[in-house]
């Protein structure tokens, strides 16, 4: 089944797995149950409520995102691109051409794994791996400037506090990432090698301890 705007010039995005029922795709007026083989065009607007979603765009980057998290194609300054919010890793194919995706309440990442956690209204944590990541913003002529650098195993707290972009947005705190912290991000979104029903067990486990 196809959902959402595909005459905007986007690449669209097809849907791998998804756990449960709890997720939707909310097209205009229509709302529907996300499953998986769904393809994804502009503005097709993802709700995850309950499950655990993996999407994959026409490069093969890869969205795993946990409960209560959105997706979308959305209109930017760079043309239609996913936007996504809440608890979202992305794993970045090699096939990338154009710089990664927009988080919906902060800025854009570039081509190497990331994690994002919103932990409030305002606040989001960017997570590092292997690689440095850089997290940048467009101003409102265009104009390119990066907000941080993270090291590789390092998180990042940002404030958006709302206001022109170049004073937007706030760097509350950047540090090395804790082994315990290393060990939770890897078990939720990269270890498992079957992340559609390995994902979830982790949660389960980790909150029944």
């Amino acid at each position: 089944m196809k959902f959402g705007d595909f005459h905007k010039g986007s690449n669209p995005c097809i849907v791998k797995y998804v756990s449960g029922d709890g997720a939707t795709v909310k097209f205009q007026d229509e709302t529907h149950q996300l499953e998986a083989g769904m393809v994804l065009g502009a503005d097709a607007l993802v709700d995850t409520n309950s499950s655990f979603v993996e999407i994959a765009d026409s490069y093969q980057n890869i969205y795993r995102l946990a409960p209560e998290s959105q997706f979308c194609l959305e209109l930017t300054i760079k043309g239609v691109v996913p936007v996504h919010f809440g608890h979202v890793h992305v794993i970045p194919s090699h096939q990338t051409i154009e710089a990664g995706a927009k988080y919906r309440t902060s800025c854009w990442t570039g081509k190497n794994q990331v994690t994002i956690e919103c932990i409030a209204n305002n606040l989001d944590t960017y997570y590092s791996y292997d690689k440095s990541v850089e997290v940048f913003e467009f101003d409102e002529f265009g104009n390119k400037f990066t907000l941080f650098t993270l090291e590789p195993y390092q998180k990042c707290v940002l404030q958006d506090q709302g206001g022109a972009m170049r004073d937007r947005y706030c760097v509350l705190e950047q540090s090395s990432i804790e082994n315990s912290e290393i060990i939770r991000l890897y078990k939720t979104y990269c270890m498992p090698f079957n992340w559609s029903f390995r994902a979830e067990e982790t949660q389960l486990s980790d909150q029944a301890n």
